[in-house]
């Protein structure tokens, strides 16, 4: 096996991908409707747990589509970059 950095940047580009795509399956993507904690449409109350919930599956998105992103762009350099041994 060569051992060169272009690998190792795969890999961590490949681990961070998938870290970031088990997260938006799991918490979805940030970009949906807000229901600014709203119970129903017929009572218009607003629930402050749910307000919450809201933020953390917002929050969570975000985090996973951007290690979805930095993992594609590590993927990305490890092609470009030229073939160096590690020291």
């Amino acid at each position: 096996m060569s051992d060169d950095y272009s690998r190792v940047f795969n890999l961590v580009g490949l681990l961070l991908s998938l870290a970031g795509v088990l997260i938006l399956f799991r918490w979805g993507m940030p970009f949906r409707v807000p229901t600014g904690g709203a119970i129903s449409l017929v009572t218009g109350q607003a629930d402050a747990q749910e307000i919450a919930l809201e933020r953390i599956y917002t929050i969570i998105g975000y985090g996973g589509l951007a290690l979805l992103i930095l993992g594609t762009i590590l993927q990305i350099v490890a092609v470009l970059m030229p073939a160096r041994k590690l020291s």
